[in-house]
């Protein structure tokens, strides 16, 4: 299970576009930009590079469609909106059953092993993906692996990962994050944290690595299960962590204290489509880079502008999550969705089939609360309306809801990445905003004598459409 397997996949579905030449200085950023907005958007493989060897590439926007995002997934590649987070609810809620991972002697990632005054970050060619960008950032699709000081079980987090010089990065991570209270542990006890950052596997480790598992739960063993088998690993030399065996780049090293040593971190163009603030962050010594001959960088661009992408996975997942925890208490959820013109997770929308007064205000709270992590708003709609399409959503926001009944939640969670917190919250610690309900569906007390939509005659339709092919 890697990175080049994945790829030969995407080539096969006709969705790989190369591009020869570019320059790492936003040349590469620009493109991935571009190619997004194609329909359908394809992955992109960068090729000889400007100053780097031919065989040195960089893959970017692997999931830049449902198709791809599908087949990260491994669920069927034909699935797609609605039906793919079906697909992911199908999953998600079947019983956990662990697969640890397989420790191998070696692997493809140790076939070039590089410590001391041979570890150089920039023998690779990591691109400043926008003009503003605080550096160059070989981590957007990587993951960090790190080992609980007191508890010894493996954590692997998607993170962020800026290069400063040949043998110095940081790491981004939001409070709360597991790696962010496992790394701390250390601190607490005046030591460097020991962690392995990969930059290039199968998009599925980035997927894993992003999402919400339970404290203690290794990731290894979490995608064994969801892919359906054990991950095969190596004994990082340096660290002794356990590294992914066709990795294509590791790099290990320690996170040490901030007090010993921090840099400026950012800013970077993240996914709210805002450079995020430039930010003191520890500074991460890499002791030895491990890497597969002709190596693979892999950018999972958080933004790739307002028209660039369909929803993530993790959108998806996301949707999947709150879908199915939302059937445990209440009944009559018809859809879940997020849009990638509001920004992914920052806008929740919930189709249901009202049953009982307070149906939706209740159906609101409990998806606010599961999604508080940026979410501003959710929308619920009646299912007459299909919360994947944005004009229907709009509609019934524009007809059906009564602004005089929104609803503001004070104190929901925001995030260092949130740009609408101001900098005197960010300088006190305080990273919280408000939320905000709408209600964009019919009266409960009076939803039988609501006016009746104008709804097309299906069979009409048809029939129009055979009788004028035009139309069709």
């Amino acid at each position: 299970m890697d990175l080049r397997s994945f790829m030969k996949r995407v080539d096969e579905l006709g969705e790989l576009l190369v591009i020869e030449g570019a320059d790492w200085d936003s040349e590469i950023g620009a493109a991935c930009f571009l190619a997004a907005k194609q329909s359908p958007p394809p992955g992109v493989i960068f090729v000889k590079v400007k100053g780097y060897p031919a065989g040195y590439r960089i893959f970017a926007n692997p999931y830049s469609n449902d198709k791809r995002a599908a087949l990260t997934l491994g669920l069927p590649i034909e699935a797609s909106g609605l039906e793919l987070v079906r697909k992911i609810r199908d999953k998600i809620s079947k019983p956990v059953e662990l697969i640890p991972s397989t420790m191998v002697k070696s692997g493809p990632v140790t076939e070039n092993v590089l410590a001391g005054d041979d570890v150089d970050l920039f023998k690779f060619p990591t691109p400043k993906w926008q003009p503003l960008d605080g550096g160059r950032y070989i981590g957007t699709g990587c993951t960090v692996i790190a080992k609980d000081l007191e508890e010894g079980w493996i954590n692997v987090s998607t993170q962020r990962v800026q290069i400063h010089d040949k043998s110095t990065v940081t790491v981004f991570t939001e409070p709360g994050r597991h790696l962010d209270m496992i790394r701390k542990k250390y601190w607490a006890k005046g030591q460097s944290c020991p962690a392995v950052i990969t930059c290039g596997s199968h998009p599925a480790f980035v997927f894993v690595g992003g999402m919400r598992i339970p404290w203690g739960v290794c990731e290894y063993d979490y995608l064994g299960w969801f892919v359906g088998e054990s991950i095969e690993v190596i004994a990082g030399p340096t660290t002794g962590l356990p590294i992914p065996s066709h990795a294509e780049i590791a790099l290990e090293g320690e996170m040490l204290p901030p007090e010993v040593e921090s840099r400026i971190e950012g800013p970077f163009s993240e996914w709210t489509g805002h450079y995020s603030p430039a930010r003191p962050e520890a500074a991460f010594k890499v002791r030895a880079i491990l890497h597969r001959d002709d190596p693979i960088i892999l950018a999972v661009l958080p933004f790739l502008g307002p028209e660039g992408r369909s929803r993530s996975p993790f959108d998806m997942v996301k949707e999947a999550q709150v879908w199915n925890m939302l059937d445990m208490s209440v009944p009559g959820v018809k859809g879940v969705c997020t849009h990638r013109e509001f920004g992914g997770m920052l806008v929740m929308v919930i189709s249901i089939e009202q049953k009982y007064a307070g149906h939706a205000k209740q159906v609101a709270l409990l998806a606010l609360g599961q999604m508080s992590y940026f979410t501003k708003f959710v929308i619920i709609v009646d299912d007459d309306i299909d919360p994947s399409n944005l004009s229907q959503v709009l509609w019934a926001v524009g007809l059906r809801s009564y602004p005089e009944e929104y609803d503001v939640i004070r104190n929901t969670l925001a995030g260092n990445l949130d740009p609408s917190v101001s900098p005197l919250k960010r300088e006190l610690g305080d990273l919280t905003r408000s939320g905000l309900i709408i209600l964009a569906c019919r009266p409960f007390h009076w939803i039988k004598d609501y006016p009746i939509p104008v709804v097309p005659d299906p069979m009409m339709e048809k029939k129009i459409k055979a009788k004028w092919k035009d139309l069709a």
